[in-house]
């Protein structure tokens, strides 16, 4: 029997920003609106004391992300030594959006003992430059990606979003997380604006994946009330899902499929 995962972080899985609301690109298809959402963390001594509050509660973790600076990096650094007395002191899962990095950033994130460390890999170069404001080149990613796979083998979880650009160079960038060391990939949608055939790009990505044996699931970002896209994904090859519709979660049961459900990211899939 065939046993879907379903993800469902909210409150005992937090979303942190250390930068606020704030973001120096502000990318066509977010332009801050998702950090508003988050919880502000102001230093790693609020860090800590917000962990401890967690774990009182019986929380299982959090996401520590943020805006990005103009060089497309989430200012992490100043945290690590904090995630990892965290990690070393309790048992909260802990999930980093760094952005982009260098070869040093990428084995600084990885001695912080998180449990994932999440990439968006994005490889078209014009949607690199024309919605997100970037200066640098599709291979800036490639190489971002490539360091943090060796740094933290088995802990980065690629994100790859679908929708925002040019379908060849997301294909791509899905073969490219798929070659590498990686638990999961994790397919988000373009929200905000309509994309004409998103479904079918939805499932062409997720057939992909199974072609490449990577486990894929349906990130939380992504066009909700489509409860027939979201199980056509899942019958296409998707192990799990965040989030999920009431009418997938029935339809998943009518199949005679099981569903494990965890208060985490869906990054942490493992």
């Amino acid at each position: 029997m065939r046993t879907i995962a379903v993800y469902r972080p909210g409150r005992c899985f937090p979303s942190l920003s250390v930068t606020g609301d704030r973001c120096e690109l502000m990318c066509e298809h977010c332009r801050g609106r998702y950090l508003k959402g988050m919880t502000k963390v102001e230093g790693p001594g609020a860090l800590r004391d917000l962990a401890e509050g967690l774990l009182a509660r019986g929380c299982s973790g959090f996401l520590l992300s943020g805006g990005c600076d103009a060089q497309g990096k989430v200012p992490l650094l100043p945290y690590l030594d904090t995630v990892k007395c965290i990690k070393e002191a309790t048992p909260l899962l802990v999930n980093l959006h760094p952005g982009l990095v260098t070869e040093g950033e990428a084995e600084m994130l990885a001695s912080s003992k998180a449990d994932r460390i999440s990439f968006d890999l994005v490889l078209d170069p014009a949607l690199i430059r024309e919605r997100m404001h970037l200066r640098g080149a599709h291979q800036d990613h490639l190489v971002s990606f490539r360091a943090l796979c060796r740094a933290a083998p088995g802990r980065v979880a690629p994100h790859v979003l679908l929708g925002a650009g040019d379908e060849g160079c997301e294909l791509e960038a899905v073969r490219a997380a798929c070659r590498a060391d990686v638990p999961c990939l994790v397919l988000l949608s373009l929200l905000g604006r309509k994309v004409g055939g998103w479904e079918e790009r939805l499932i062409r990505a997720v057939e992909e994946c199974r072609e490449q044996h990577r486990p894929v699931l349906l990130g939380c970002m992504r066009p909700r009330g489509r409860p027939d896209v979201e199980m056509a994904a899942l019958e296409a090859g998707a192990a799990g899902i965040a989030n999920p519709s009431k009418g997938t979660l029935n339809a998943i049961r009518e199949r005679g499929w099981s569903i494990l459900e965890s208060s985490v990211c869906c990054a942490l899939h493992r």
